[in-house]
């Protein structure tokens, strides 16, 4: 198979989770839509040299992980807006008025979080095993299981 096949297929595949987990470092959707495009010209730059010694899956992770923080130590000064939390999704009235402000409400709460916290569980909130969410943090499946009690405990305490 052919770089570019490899690529467009690794794209098609991962294109919409990593837009999620940009997503949850940006807060918004184009800034996000721009960290996962500088995320797959990394892989693009990179592909040549993956070495098959993790899965895809968790490279392509790092890569986007890495870049977001990057951003994130770069614009420290820059407070996130919350004006794009799901305001195109038709709410009905005082029900999903509810769920709208409990949504706002955690992503405020995980925002708070440090830096690696917010990647954790970014990836827990993508359905990712504990081991997975090691191998992209360079840490043990049992770490990452404390760390996510800890964050859930402290997003607990904050809501």
């Amino acid at each position: 198979m052919k770089e570019q096949e490899i690529f467009e297929q690794l794209y098609s595949e991962y294109q919409d989770k990593i837009f999620r987990l940009c997503y949850g470092y940006a807060r918004n959707p184009e800034l996000a839509s721009d960290l996962t495009q500088d995320c797959f010209i990394r892989v693009w730059e990179n592909i040549r040299s993956f070495r098959n010694e993790s899965s895809v899956s968790t490279w392509i992770y790092r890569i986007a992980v890495n870049n977001c923080l990057l951003y994130l130590r770069k614009n420290r000064s820059g407070k996130i807006s919350f004006e794009y939390i799901d305001k195109d999704i038709p709410y009905q009235e005082d029900e999903n008025a509810n769920k709208e402000e409990s949504i706002e409400n955690l992503y405020r709460a995980i925002q708070k979080l440090q830096e690696t916290e917010r990647a954790i569980i970014s990836m827990v909130l993508e359905d990712m095993s504990y081991k997975e969410i090691g191998d992209v943090m360079g840490i043990s499946e049992n770490s990452v299981g404390v760390k996510v009690h800890r964050i859930k405990r402290t997003l607990k305490n904050e809501l």
